[in-house]
C-alpha cells in the first residue's frame, strides 16, 4: 500500500515537473514571439515613417518640379516671343538691306554714268585746249615773226615765219610768210635764198598780192 502511495506521489510529482517545464518552454516561446512581434511592429513603424518621409520628399520634389515647369513654361513663352520678335526684326532688316542695296546699285550706275560723262567732258576739253594751244602757237609764231620783221631782226623773223609754215602748210598766211622770208634773206644779202622763196610764192600763189610783189623783188635781184 505504501508502495502504491509512493508511486502515485512520484507520478504526481513527475507530472507536475513535466507541466512546469512545458509551461516554461511555452512562456519562453511566447516571449520570443512577442519580441519578434515587437521587432516587426517597430520595423513596420520605421518603414512607415520612412515611407511617410519619402512621400513628403516626393511631394516637395513634385512641388519644385511644378515650379520649375511653370518657370520653364514662362521662359519658353518668353523665348518664343523673343524669337518671333527677332525673326520679325530680321525680316524688317533684310527688307531694309535689300532696299539699300537696290539704292546703292542705282547710285553706282549713276556714278558710273557721271564719271563717263566727266571723262568725256575732260577729253573734249583737253582736245579743245590742245587745238586752242596749237592755234595759239601757230598764231603766236606768225605774230612773233611779224614783230621781228618790223624790228628788222631778219634771222628771228625767218625762223618764226618758217615755224608758221611748218605748222600751217595750208594756212591763210602761208604766202605772206613765204614772201617775207624771201625779203628777210634779201635784207641779209643772201640773194639766192631770197630768190628761192620769191619763186615759190610766184609758182604757188600766182594771182596773189605776194606773188606780184615777189616778181618785183625778183626783177630787182637781176640788176
Amino acid at each position: 500500500m505504501k508502495l502504491i502511495i509512493l508511486v502515485v506521489a512520484a507520478a504526481t510529482l513527475l507530472t507536475g515537473c513535466l507541466k512546469t517545464r512545458t509551461d516554461v518552454r511555452e512562456n519562453e516561446q511566447r516571449q520570443v514571439m512577442q519580441q519578434q512581434v515587437v521587432t516587426l511592429q517597430k520595423t513596420n513603424a520605421d518603414a512607415s515613417g520612412r515611407v511617410a518621409d519619402l512621400e513628403e520628399q516626393m511631394r516637395e520634389l513634385n512641388g519644385r518640379v511644378d515650379v520649375v515647369e511653370n518657370k520653364l513654361g514662362q521662359s519658353h513663352s518668353g523665348v518664343e516671343s523673343a524669337l518671333k520678335s527677332s525673326q520679325q526684326q530680321n525680316q524688317d532688316l533684310s527688307g531694309k538691306v535689300a532696299i539699300m542695296q537696290e539704292a546703292l546699285t542705282t547710285m553706282e550706275k549713276q556714278i558710273y554714268a557721271l564719271n563717263a560723262e566727266v571723262n568725256a567732258l575732260r577729253a573734249e576739253k583737253a582736245a579743245a585746249q590742245a587745238e586752242k594751244s596749237a592755234k595759239q602757237a601757230k598764231r603766236d609764231a606768225f605774230e612773233a615773226a611779224q614783230d621781228f620783221f618790223a624790228k628788222k631782226d631778219w634771222k628771228q623773223s625767218i625762223l618764226n615765219y618758217q615755224k608758221y609754215r611748218d605748222e600751217n602748210p595750208k594756212g591763210p598766211k602761208f604766202a605772206d610768210a613765204t614772201y617775207k622770208i624771201g625779203v628777210s634773206f634779201q635784207e641779209l644779202g643772201m640773194k639766192d635764198e631770197a630768190k628761192t622763196f620769191y619763186d615759190e610764192v610766184v609758182s604757188k600763189f600766182p594771182k596773189s598780192e605776194e606773188a606780184r610783189r615777189a616778181k618785183i623783188r625778183l626783177k630787182g635781184l637781176k640788176k
